[in-house]
């Protein structure tokens, strides 16, 4: 039996079409997409609306989209804004702007951030990089190896200017190896844990050391 050969999408301009099961899917301008949409490999580059859940093995994205579902993909890569009502699962997640998790989770192999983000549920990565450009806030971070920096370069300035401090803000930090700068977080957990510049921790619970670098504020500290 011979296999369905999967058509490919392309829109350009303005436009809007139905979702479906695709080979390639290719945006450029401004488009909706109505219903679920899955491809092998999705690009888009301008203003993008899709009223579904999202599932690509890879996601590349330039300017702005709006997912009113769930984003699951291999390798995702963010340049803009992304804003999603679901959770979003991959296994390489690289931002370079805004990202808004809504719904829940985002859990991957490794999550690197250059830029902003809000996400209201868990952001579960075995590696997790994050470099501060603008305000980021989690519920919680869970992770083998978890740094997080303040950026010194300026370039999205203007992108996240009257939006906040270049701060990370969470509730819980859980990881073997934690480095935090600028970061507000209740609880933070570990093995090897430093704490850098800027930081304001009320717990600090670790297993086998803990570093102090910098003017930093921590209530308690406790060795378990």
């Amino acid at each position: 039996m011979q296999a369905t050969m999967k058509r490919n999408m392309k829109i350009t301009g303005t436009g809007s079409t139905n979702g479906g099961s695709f080979h390639n899917v290719r945006v450029m301008g401004e488009a909706q997409i109505l219903g679920p949409l899955e491809s092998e490999s999705f690009r888009s580059m301008g203003t993008l609306d899709v009223s579904g859940t999202l599932r690509a093995g890879n996601y590349r994205q330039v300017g702005e989209v709006v997912i009113n579902g769930d984003l699951v993909g291999n390798q995702i890569s963010i340049l803009g804004q992304l804003d999603i009502s679901g959770s979003i699962r991959g296994r390489a997640v690289k931002l370079r702007g805004q990202l808004d998790v809504h719904g829940g989770e985002c859990e991957a192999t490794s999550f690197e951030a250059r830029g902003g983000f809000n996400i209201h549920g868990l952001l579960n990565a075995g590696e997790v990089d994050i470099r501060t450009w603008g305000p980021c806030r989690v519920k919680e971070i869970a992770g083998n190896r978890i740094v997080v920096r303040q950026s010194k370069w300026g370039g999205l300035k203007q992108l996240f200017s009257g939006q906040g401090a270049m701060t990370l803000t969470a509730e819980l930090i859980e990881g073997d190896y934690v480095y935090l700068e600028n970061t507000t977080a209740d609880v933070v957990r570990g093995a090897n844990v430093t704490i850098g510049p800027g930081c304001k921790i009320g717990l600090v619970e670790y297993r086998k050391q803990l570093r102090r670098i910098g003017a930093s504020q921590v209530n308690e500290e406790v060795k378990r």
